[in-house]
């Protein structure tokens, strides 16, 4: 696959831009290799990762080899727009199969949006990852054993019909993210990667689902005190950079996401919210059962996807942060 995509890049796309490139495989650790391009008497090397899709979880990762290996370069299949915007901002080339390219650097520049249209397969999501799939998954995410429950258990705590249940779990079976141990006992395996496909379907398939909509406070002020907003106690939740703000002390929220299940009018009410298209106050509908009673933000899987799919540096280095802190020494120490 790589290869194909670093010849694509070469002597399709950048060829068609009367740019030379030539490519050496470095034997480094996280770099594919480096590319060197000649274009309008002008040369300039990039040190060059190349993925089939790059996600939000892999940004960290990207911004940690930019620092050491510099000016870097993204050869990818398929770029979200969110995610080009970032690697933008922070200086990051790329290069997209279907001609977007973004080389920026100071002996060449070279900018092209929209060019060609190769449309590409979308990710394939099974059986387990359906909404009420994504549902039962973040129960397993945050409570792994909860995958042993009786179908009727596991469907009353995630909040799903009782039909679903035997389904995803044969999809988990079928995807390599679940094995069967005997009869009745099921453990869940590459568990990393079930935790980073979720977080891609949950930002894709339930969350827009879930949106309540925008707002902003009546008060202006409140949006500075938010941490002494009281929430309704297990209705009400922090999540997204107000609840990597209570989880890191790292970040200073400028959007504040709120999950509930409290009425619309209610929520109005209780908060003094007016509603606004372009507010900064986003609300989603709570999808999970709490566990941890008065707890007031969302379990650490919610607020690491949602801060990952800001696609701004400061929020994925806090998501990073949980991941270390809250996820990975806990939910995949027994990987």
């Amino acid at each position: 696959m790589k290869d194909n995509l670093i010849h694509t890049a070469i002597n399709e796309i950048l060829k068609e831009h009367k740019v030379d490139a030539f490519w050496e495989d470095l034997i480094m650790q996280g770099i594919d290799g480096m590319i060197k391009l000649n274009y309008k008497g002008h040369t300039q090397e990039f040190y060059v990762e190349v993925k089939r899709e790059l996600r939000e979880y892999q940004l960290p990762n990207i911004f940690k080899l930019k620092e050491e290996y510099y000016p870097i370069m993204v050869i990818a299949e398929k770029l979200f727009p969110k995610i080009k915007n970032t690697l933008v901002e922070q200086g990051i080339a790329y290069i997209e199969m279907d001609g977007n390219i973004n080389i920026e650097a100071d002996n060449i520049l070279l900018k092209v949006e929209g060019k060609r249209k190769k449309y590409l397969q979308q990710e394939k999501y099974g059986r387990a990852f359906t909404k009420a799939g994504l549902k039962a998954l973040l129960l397993f995410l945050t409570n792994e054993n909860d995958i042993n429950d009786t179908y009727r258990e596991i469907a009353k705590n995630a909040g799903i019909a009782h039909g679903n249940v035997k389904l995803i779990l044969a999809g988990l079976i079928e995807e390599g993210f679940a094995l069967q141990l005997n009869e009745k006992e099921l453990k869940l395996t590459n568990k990393e990667q079930l935790l980073q496909k979720w977080i891609t379907a949950y930002n894709e398939k339930l969350k827009p689902a879930l949106k309540v909509g925008n707002f902003k406070f009546n008060n202006p002020h409140d949006v500075l005190e938010w941490k002494n907003i009281n929430l309704k106690k297990n209705q009400t939740h922090w999540g997204g950079e107000p609840a990597g703000n209570v989880y890191t002390k790292f970040l200073q929220p400028e959007y504040l996401t709120l999950y509930t299940d409290e009425k619309k009018a209610d929520l109005i009410k209780n908060y003094r919210l007016i509603p606004d298209p372009d507010g900064n106050v986003i609300v989603y509908k709570k999808f999970w059962k709490e566990r941890e009673p008065h707890k007031n933000v969302v379990p650490p899987v919610i607020a690491y996807a949602d801060l990952l799919a800001t696609g701004k540096k400061r929020c994925i280095e806090t998501a990073q942060k949980i991941y270390e802190q809250l996820i990975e020494n806990t939910f995949l120490q027994n990987t």
